[in-house]
């Protein structure tokens, strides 16, 4: 089996996964059903409470049970989930359809992660692969950013939901048809990996930093919006937060393998929650511009980063490992979107950009100060 399709696949599938949980924070803005800002955070915390209800068992059960029958039933499930929010009429079907979603989404993350443990063994062509692999990410905003304020303007909100169902189902059968045969010997499932110092230190770091870039992912389009920004405009800006993630994350690989893992993440992570200040400073479209390039570039050098550390810590129990720190970099989501509303409806969006600049930059340290890789 050619080991690019084994990435252009599972990349895919975590393309759907991430794109799902973007888009309402998109097509919201144009949605018949006029959700409020409460409304809005309780949708995006029930899709993440969904999402990391399965992430622990998700990990391990990708240890022990055939990958691609796995990876089937949740793009399944994340078609079946996206058609029901498409055709919803009320804030509470958008309610059950998100957690739902978030269910089904949740299986992707640490299933492709040990299809790739799998077809990669050699860690350096691991890094190289996972760097490709997270090109998800970036062209996730990107498209994002690009189609659906397009989609909802010009057809309504609903297809984009309809796209998503769509494609869900298309790729569910490529597992079955192209990456049946990928095979784990099984593990036996043990929690020791809770005691491992470097695992508790990605997970909990990785938590502050997801708490804080779940608030930009969200809420960065209503932000340039209320600026006065036109719709197309923001959603070009929203692109830029991952644009120049594309290049990034080819060449990640081989920036962690030239300085080492650890410092990948606290030299990027420092400058990110950087970044993420000087979004309360500078207002102009051409200003803000700059900034989400830079943003973009910054970020996804972090992506594969913090898969590269769950990789390598995890060696043969890969899944479990990635369950595990996924189950909270994810959980922050349920959280973000409640602080996010109460900074934003309280203070404002100044303050919530330097709130989550400091978080980053808090995360950055911790890494420094206790991994050990």
């Amino acid at each position: 089996m050619k080991k690019s399709l084994v990435i252009f696949i599972t990349s895919s599938s975590f393309f759907l996964s991430y794109f799902s949980r973007l888009a309402w924070s998109i097509v919201s803005t144009y949605s018949s059903l006029r959700p409020t800002t409460m409304e809005d955070s309780v949708i995006y915390s029930l899709f993440f409470l969904g999402y990391v209800l399965v992430q622990i068992p998700a990990g391990f059960v990708s240890d022990n049970v055939k990958p691609s029958s796995i990876a089937f039933i949740s793009l399944i499930g994340l078609s079946a989930s996206s058609f029901v929010s498409a055709v919803s009429n009320s804030i509470f079907i958008e309610y059950i359809s998100s957690f739902f979603m978030g269910i089904s989404a949740g299986w992707i993350y640490p299933i492709t992660i040990k299809i790739l443990s799998i077809a990669f063994k050699n860690k350096n062509e691991q890094a190289i692969a996972i760097g490709y692999y997270s090109l998800a990410w970036p062209l996730s905003i990107v498209l994002a950013g690009i189609i659906l304020p397009r989609i909802s303007i010009e057809f309504g909100w609903r297809y984009s939901y309809y796209m998503i169902s769509i494609l869900s189902l298309i790729y569910s059968f490529s597992y079955l048809i192209y990456l049946k045969d990928i095979q784990n010997k099984g593990t036996k499932v043990k929690f020791i990996i809770v005691k491992d110092r470097n695992v508790i230190i990605i997970s909990l770091a990785g938590f502050l930093f997801f708490l804080s870039y779940w608030s930009i992912t969200l809420y960065a389009y209503k932000y340039f919006i209320s600026l006065g920004i036109s719709s197309y405009t923001s959603g070009y800006l929203y692109s830029l937060l991952a644009l120049a993630g594309l290049p990034a994350t080819i060449i990640a690989g081989y920036i962690i393998r030239k300085i080492g893992v650890k410092i990948s993440l606290v030299l990027f992570e420092f400058l990110y929650g950087v970044l993420t200040m000087l979004l309360s400073i500078f207002f102009r479209p051409d200003l803000l511009a700059f900034i989400a390039t830079l943003m973009g570039f910054v970020r996804f050098i972090i992506t594969p980063a913090n898969s590269t550390a769950v990789s390598f810590v995890g060696k043969e129990k890969a899944g479990s490992v990635s369950g595990f720190a996924n189950f909270f970099w994810q959980s922050s989501g349920i959280f973000s979107p409640i602080i996010s509303q109460y900074i934003i409806l309280n203070l404002s969006y100044k303050d919530l950009w330097i709130f989550s600049g400091l978080i980053i930059i808090i995360s950055s340290i911790l890494y420094y100060v206790i991994l050990k890789i």
